[in-house]
């Protein structure tokens, strides 16, 4: 016992007291933060040089009038005879109006020194000259049809109209009561923590293969074998990489959880954790400029955040558990790292199975691939991180749960007899039907 102590602290402090771990663990969510608000930055950084002015001449008068400037464009208008003097200045444009468009829809052209135009603003100039137009052929046509310019004026407001139907999803329980679902923001952080627990498992299990094969190329393993059962040499590896694992976790999980605080601080949203929202508080969202950013918020916090940062615990700590035995007994038969990619491809292809069966579990969390799939030990690790945003019953959570932590148990105890073997065979390829006759060496 002594012995494991010393192994895991070692591989422990190893890899903690590293510049690398230390600016990885910290910078990481401020990185993914940083890559969420990159396209934000980029576009208002791109904006400087863009075009500001828009020159326009209308040698009709009918629609110069129309274009309104605001804060971003602005739009000035100029006779024939000074567009000698437009277009010299940076950052602007010349919008020339020829003819009536109603006649010649194609008498307009904008000029400028850009290659591509902003699409707003030609989308903006685009939608008021065509508006213009159709009001113009609706005005004939009530003159010409003797209507009432009343009724045409308030069909045209109904057409206008931006009202939109939302469909509000509500779930019953078995007891009958009416919950309202999580909606897309739910299934979006699923997939989310499928591909970060897809993500840790490969790593912290390519550490620990990493570590035994370095080990048992330099020669150093016949050593430590002398003072250390091949038991303790495999299980402090694999337990003192794991606590790496776990304190970057829960690291991130500390800073997330900050990051959400501040958030909630921000915007002043309750942050409930059942799964439904304040209703005065999410109409007064929704009277608010930003309607996305309020229903995002509102679906975002109504995850079970509590549920989910258990499950993540308890999976990657089974689900490490399980492959990171798999990557030690294929990384004690191999001579070196390229021999050992070749030996855990039957593993990466366990592990890629499961990632793809877990973002197609995303489309239907309750159907039955899903569930199944969720205990099974060797995908349930990150498919269960699927389902995780969403209600799941406790009993299935339990057998997922402790079917995956008996399958670990027992997969590090066979691992255990392939490695004490392993450890010590040099200069031959191992076969994986020779693996599995090391089994039964006693």
């Amino acid at each position: 016992m002594k012995a494991l102590k010393l192994i895991i602290a070692r591989e422990f402090s190893s890899r903690v007291k590293t510049k690398a771990f230390i600016l990885t663990t910290l910078l990481t969510p401020f990185l993914f933060a940083a890559v969420v608000a990159l396209p934000t930055i980029l576009m208002m950084l791109s904006d400087n040089d863009d075009i500001k002015k828009v020159y326009v001449i209308d040698n009709t008068g009918l629609y110069s009038g129309l274009l309104e400037s605001s804060k971003n464009y602005e739009f000035v208008q100029v006779s024939a005879a000074d567009s000698t003097a437009t277009g010299k200045e940076k950052g602007t444009a010349l919008l020339q109006i020829n003819g009536d468009l109603n006649q010649n829809p194609n008498a307009v052209t904008f000029f400028s020194e850009k290659q591509q135009p902003p699409r707003e603003l030609t989308a903006y100039i685009n939608d008021v000259l065509t508006e213009a137009v159709r009001n113009k052929k609706i005005d004939d046509f009530t003159s010409e049809s003797n209507l009432e310019p009343q009724v045409v004026t308030n069909l045209q407001e109904i057409l206008k109209s931006k009202d939109k139907i939302h469909i509000s999803t509500i779930r019953w329980d078995e007891t009958g009561k009416e919950t309202e679902t999580l909606g897309e923001i739910a299934t979006v952080a699923g997939m989310a923590l499928t591909f970060c627990m897809f993500f840790f498992i490969m790593m912290y299990g390519s550490m620990v293969m990493q570590s035994v094969v370095e080990e048992k190329s330099n020669r150093i393993i016949e050593v430590i074998i002398s003072s250390v059962k091949p038991f303790d040499l495999m299980m402090g590896k694999i337990i003192g990489v794991g606590l790496v694992g776990l304190l970057q976790l829960v690291v991130w999980l500390v800073i997330g959880g900050g990051v959400m605080i501040a958030i909630q601080m921000i915007f002043g949203i309750n942050m409930d954790m059942s799964a439904s929202v304040d209703t005065q508080q999410a109409m007064a969202l929704m009277k608010s400029s930003n309607v996305e950013m309020a229903s995002f918020l509102n679906g975002f916090f109504s995850i079970n955040w509590v549920q989910v940062a258990i499950c993540l615990v308890l999976y990657f700590t089974g689900g490490y558990l399980l492959f990171a035995s798999l990557f030690a007994m294929f990384g004690s038969g191999a001579n070196d790292s390229q021999e050992a990619q070749q030996l855990i491809m039957p593993v990466m292809i366990i592990l890629m199975v499961a990632f793809y069966t877990g973002f197609a579990a995303a489309r239907n969390p309750e159907g039955a691939m899903a569930f199944w799939c969720s205990l099974i030990p060797f995908t349930s690790p990150v498919v269960m991180m699927v389902r995780a945003p969403f209600e799941i019953p406790l009993w299935e959570l339990a057998l997922s749960v402790a079917l995956l932590f008996a399958t670990s148990v027992l997969m590090v105890k066979l691992a255990a007899k392939i490695y004490r073997v392993g450890i010590l065979m040099y200069g031959k390829k191992v076969s994986f039907m020779e693996m599995l006759k090391w089994l039964k060496y006693k």
